[in-house]
């Protein structure tokens, strides 16, 4: 009797041992699974190749492509028309960040005349957003540059047409930098990217992609650093750009010596009248969007309510949330509020805008 009851014994341990395996096999397995499902990847994580050419109205102009949904456009012409520019031809180091060892600031003229767009040259915002750290002193340190908050994985966009001079990871802080050099000597310098889009010979138009939006190198949350550079001296940049609407203050501009000096700010010498009041749109380039999605796939705006003074836009070929928010003097952000949208929604013809309340 006591035989068969250490018998019944075993079988139960064995029947509970069984049920313990299948239990954890089980859980195993729903982690596998959960485990396997892929992470959704942002745009510049995904493979980029390209997979035709679209023409345009601009015999200039062509647009790619690619396979992760994402496009730019391409400037067959405008290798030609500046690569005999001696701008590009001296001082041009694709290694160090700074190219000018040999010109000292004593050396620049008082005054420098910078014609920034014209019939071949045009201009458009690297991005727009809450200016979080302005150009001048900070924390004790030189602060040379701009800052806006921005997401991550925002575009970059080439501020003027140039050749890219500079564009891998900087050691010294800047992180994923791009330097572009510009017909008029000018630099711009895209800093702390999370991927670059370019490389160094790249000859970009305004507007062009140049990279994403990221918190590389010495950087304290995601956003783009921003500077404006001549001969390696740098300026504060809101001299030439509003940051909250994009806007271009100047066609041309004459840029002080004194300007050089990291305590000249333009918020403190610039008046209003000064600014160009209105720009020519023909020298205003259009931003390229990162991704072409179904229109219909974008959340719907809510009714907006009739109220007097609303001002609404009416979609044409060629719009672009930029320009729009240039044209009404608006930040871009308002306008994707107002209207349940985002910056990579694709704006159908006819389609009306909210853009003030």
């Amino acid at each position: 009797m006591h035989i068969v009851i250490n018998i019944f014994q075993m079988k139960r341990i064995a029947i509970i041992f069984f049920a313990i395996l299948l239990t954890c096999a089980s859980q195993a397995q729903t982690r596998k699974r959960s485990s396997s499902v892929p992470k959704q990847r942002t745009i510049e994580e995904m493979p980029r190749v390209a997979i035709d050419t679209v023409t345009t109205a601009d015999p200039e102009t062509k647009v790619i492509i690619y396979s992760n949904n994402s496009w730019e456009f391409y400037h067959p012409a405008i290798k030609e028309r500046l690569a005999d520019l001696d701008v590009y031809k001296y001082n041009w180091d694709t290694t160090q960040i700074f190219a000018y060892k040999n010109i000292e600031l004593t050396d620049l003229p008082e005054l420098i005349e910078l014609r920034l767009i014209d019939s071949l040259v045009q201009y458009c915002a690297p991005a727009t957003g809450r200016v979080s750290s302005k150009y001048g002193i900070r924390r004790r340190r030189n602060h040379n540059g701009t800052d806006l908050s921005l997401p991550l994985g925002v575009p970059f966009h080439a501020t003027f047409d140039g050749k890219v001079r500079y564009a891998k990871w900087n050691s010294g802080g800047y992180g994923y930098l791009t330097i572009i050099r510009h017909p008029n000597g000018l630099e711009s310098w895209y800093a702390h990217q999370s991927k670059l889009n370019v490389k160094p010979g790249d000859y970009v138009k305004a507007g062009q992609i140049i990279g994403f939006c990221g918190n590389s190198g010495r950087s304290r949350g995601n956003h783009l650093h921003f500077e404006l550079r001549y001969k390696d001296q740098s300026f504060d940049s809101e001299f030439l750009i509003d940051f909250e609407t994009g806007q271009l203050r100047y066609q041309t501009f004459v840029l002080d010596k004194k300007y050089f000096n990291i305590r000249s700010r333009a918020s403190e010498i610039l008046e209003e009248d000064d600014y160009d009041a209105d720009l020519p749109e023909s020298l205003l380039a259009d931003a390229d969007e990162t991704t072409i999605e179904n229109v219909q796939s974008a959340p719907k705006p809510k009714p907006a309510q009739a109220t007097t003074g609303a001002i609404y836009h009416t979609i044409v070929k060629g719009d672009n949330l930029g320009k729009i928010a240039i044209k009404y003097g608006v930040p871009i952000d308002q306008i994707c509020s107002l209207n349940g949208i985002n910056r990579s929604t694709t704006l159908a013809l006819k389609r009306k805008l909210l853009i003030k309340k």
